[in-house]
């Protein structure tokens, strides 16, 4: 067990007419005994508060589909405080977004053939990025999507497109940076944890505690 904590950031959901922000559980799952503590990061829309993100060695942007203002202040607070990020799914286009300066998904494109639960398919990943690293050349992942990245911009790069050229990885790696974004689902992937080991590698190179 490692001394570090990862904080993943809720998404809004509506349950039995109730509105509430979760983390699914498949989003611990190859976290499990790779760190002391998970934390559950929930906000609105007031300012962030940088004390609970200072507890976080690592942070996690889930899957979702609402993008608020607050999740680019938290991109942003990781970039500045050398906080390693993975995005998952919506949390890979809010650093899409990010990357051409917006904070609107009304700068993704719609994509068809891309949101079926049952359907797996291809991508191509860029040699020796983080994600060629962790999964290959031509991993297979899930199909679960109905929103891509137009474009990413530098210092972002993209690392993994599926053969239908959507924009499937993407990642700003340097000394002092670690952010990766995934346009699929690997928590829900059995062939993905080497992912996770590669964050939480990261997290640890960066640790200060």
């Amino acid at each position: 067990m490692r001394n570090i904590t990862i904080g993943i950031i809720a998404r809004d959901e509506v349950l039995n007419n109730n509105n509430v922000q979760i983390i699914t559980k498949n989003n611990i799952k190859y976290l499990n005994n790779k760190c002391n503590y998970i934390g559950i990061l929930n906000y609105d829309n007031t300012p962030i508060d940088t004390k609970i993100l200072d507890l976080c060695d690592g942070i996690i942007f889930q899957g979702g589909s609402d993008i608020y203002p607050y999740h680019f202040q938290i991109l942003e607070y990781c970039l500045n405080n050398n906080i390693p990020v993975l995005g998952i799914c919506m949390g890979h286009q809010i650093i899409g977004l990010y990357s051409i300066g917006s904070t609107s998904d009304t700068d993704l494109i719609k994509v068809e053939d891309h949101n079926n639960k049952e359907k797996k398919h291809l991508i191509k990943t860029v040699k020796d990025s983080f994600i060629n690293k962790a999964l290959g050349d031509t991993p297979i992942v899930n199909t679960r999507h109905k929103e891509a990245l137009k474009e990413v911009k530098g210092p972002f790069k993209v690392t993994a497109v599926s053969e239908d050229n959507i924009i499937e990885g993407i990642e700003y790696i340097d000394n002092n940076h670690f952010v990766v974004g995934v346009q699929f689902h690997p928590e829900d992937l059995d062939n993905t944890e080497n992912l996770y080991n590669l964050f939480i590698k990261e997290v640890l190179k960066r640790n200060k505690k």
